[in-house]
């Protein structure tokens, strides 16, 4: 068994059980009181309620800032790791294709070997009819 907790920054964390049936809660200070829905980063408890930012203090919080285009460098590394796992796909799709053909091969191998044992009955019991 658990409890979940959380540490007055927010952080959830796991309290469970010790062979003696008591919960091992975390050293820092925590509370059983989730973080509710709506708060923004950064918010903590101040032992009463959680307090946090708003959507919009937090949406004002944030650097404003241009764009990110790639560089050509940038471009021709994306295409190359896109080219890599593009082939690293391929391998893989090749390798299950591999031992699909290497399962049904073992399946005939051993259809065979029974058929020639077979085969090898038969003679046999021939030979014994042949010999009376």
């Amino acid at each position: 068994m658990f409890k979940q907790v959380y540490l007055y920054d927010g952080t959830p964390y796991l309290a469970f059980k010790d062979e003696e049936g008591e919960y091992q809660y975390p050293e820092e200070v925590w509370t059983e009181t989730p973080p509710p829905d709506g708060i923004y980063s950064p918010f903590y408890f101040n032992g009463n309620e959680w307090i946090g930012a708003t959507r919009e203090e937090w949406l004002g919080s944030l650097p404003e800032s241009d764009p990110h285009i790639p560089s050509a460098n940038e471009m021709m590394l994306a295409q190359a790791q896109m080219q890599v796992t593009k082939t690293a796909n391929q391998l893989v799709k090749s390798q299950k294709e591999q031992a699909e053909t290497l399962k049904e091969l073992t399946k005939k191998e051993k259809r065979m070997q029974q058929l020639e044992e077979q085969q090898a009955q038969t003679m046999l019991e021939i030979a014994k009819l042949k010999g009376e």
